[in-house]
């Protein structure tokens, strides 16, 4: 934990906290989504874990509130879950997601991310001569073990082999979730690069389905890589809009305001004839009992607006939604950075490793977030290393000293403005 809080304030903290910045945010993205979803004539929304589980909560109490014909599902998957029994369709595409960098990545780290059980894994990294199989690699390091991994034999019948076992189950929790009854299937999550929805059609495609896939996303980094994997829709920003609310936002720190109270998905089996999620290993119950709390006020939130019948107008919400959004994100107090960044966040699809989202511990990275050393590092295309980054440099601001802040504070935000304008 990054503070000596009681763990009894840090809850009643978070608590608060998700009373104010939390459901207001939520409640206008799903206000939104039903209000798109009725345009459309949606019938059915599915909500993807574990970011739309607080989504879920909140629809399923303005659907029953407001009288909206509109079934909401709550769909148990992951990155993880997701990918793996696409891998074996989709030819080399599956070793560019495999082998994706990340915070924290090692031998290990790289190989679970298939799915490989200890002796699979100690024996390739015999194979490929790696001493240390928990130790982070370097830049150029990890350039090397990819390529070496790509054309090992073992690595790749071991993908391929566990990519065809996850089909089948994955498959029927498909078809016992509705996703093979309508001409459309329209799911909720919160974003960013659109690969659920892309590992989705695949599978689906795969097994027959001949409809669309429609996704509501809170915002997209990037544009969709190909036509048919369907229609994103964004409520807050684009790849091609909302620079200053790109560059006032963290998503990491969104991903945790939405954290569900159940693990990670990593697979399907069947349980007495129904087809049940596997997962991961739990969280601490510090964590959960963080999460919990979160929930509750949140949905607190949404039931005390619920009683307020004003109408619902999209320019009002996202206007809103950037004003709770900048006070907590990017000028978070000590004590919000501290509570928010006690909450364990992880990069990586199998979620191996977890690491406070905010620490003081981490000011020293700082430098490296300076504008002009950025753009130099982009300009010669070279990088800092896993070291060197945070999960939310705003909140380890919120630990320095106020003198130094809005300096710190200047060089992060211009360089994600900078990014964001020139991404357009």
């Amino acid at each position: 934990m990054t503070n000596n809080f009681t763990e009894e304030f840090m809850q009643k903290k978070i608590r608060e906290y998700s009373q104010c910045f939390v459901g207001p945010v939520m409640f206008r993205y799903t206000e939104w989504i039903i209000d798109q979803a009725l345009k459309r004539g949606i019938k059915r929304l599915y909500f993807l874990a574990r970011d739309g589980y607080l989504l879920y909560e909140i629809a399923k109490r303005i659907c029953e509130a407001r009288s909206i014909p509109i079934e909401c599902r709550y769909f148990y998957c992951s990155r993880q879950s997701l990918r793996m029994p696409s891998y074996h369709l989709i030819g080399d595409e599956a070793f560019d997601l495999l082998l994706l960098g990340g915070y924290y990545v090692t031998p290990k780290t790289v190989l679970e991310r298939a799915s490989l059980n200890e002796s699979q894994i100690d024996e390739i990294c015999t194979q490929l001569k790696i001493e240390d199989k928990d130790k982070p690699f370097a830049d150029k390091d990890l350039e090397k073990f990819k390529s070496a991994l790509k054309s090992n034999t073992l690595y790749r019948e071991a993908v391929l082999y566990n990519s065809k076992s996850a089909y089948a189950p994955t498959i029927d929790y498909f078809r016992q979730e509705g996703l093979f009854e309508n001409e459309y299937v329209a799911i909720v999550d919160s974003g960013w690069t659109g690969s659920m929805q892309r590992s989705m059609r695949q599978i689906l495609e795969s097994a027959g389905y001949k409809g669309k896939l429609i996704g509501f996303y809170f915002g997209m980094y990037v544009k969709p890589k190909h036509p048919e994997d369907g229609e994103y829709l964004t409520f807050y920003f684009d790849a091609n809009s909302g620079a200053r609310r790109k560059a006032a936002f963290s998503n990491n720190l969104f991903e945790c305001m939405l954290s569900a109270n159940h693990p990670m998905t990593v697979g399907y089996t069947d349980a007495n004839g129904t087809m049940s999620p596997v997962f991961a290993k739990p969280s601490s119950d510090k964590q959960l009992a963080l999460i919990e709390q979160q929930i509750q006020g949140a949905l607190e939130y949404a039931d005390k607006k619920l009683k307020d019948q004003s109408d619902y107008n999209y320019s009002d919400a996202v206007r809103e939604c950037y004003k709770t959004l900048k006070k907590c994100m990017v000028y978070p107090t000590k004590e919000i950075a501290s509570v928010y960044g006690a909450f364990n966040f992880c990069d990586d699809v199998t979620e191996g490793y977890q690491m406070s989202l905010a620490n003081p511990k981490n000011r020293a990275a700082l430098g490296n977030y300076m504008l002009v050393i950025r753009v130099f590092r982009k300009l010669l295309k070279t990088k800092k290393g896993n070291a060197g980054e945070l999960f939310w440099p705003y909140g380890v601001i919120a630990f320095c000293p106020a003198i130094l802040r809005p300096w710190y504070r200047f060089n992060v935000k211009a360089w994600e403005l900078l990014k964001a304008i020139l991404k357009k």
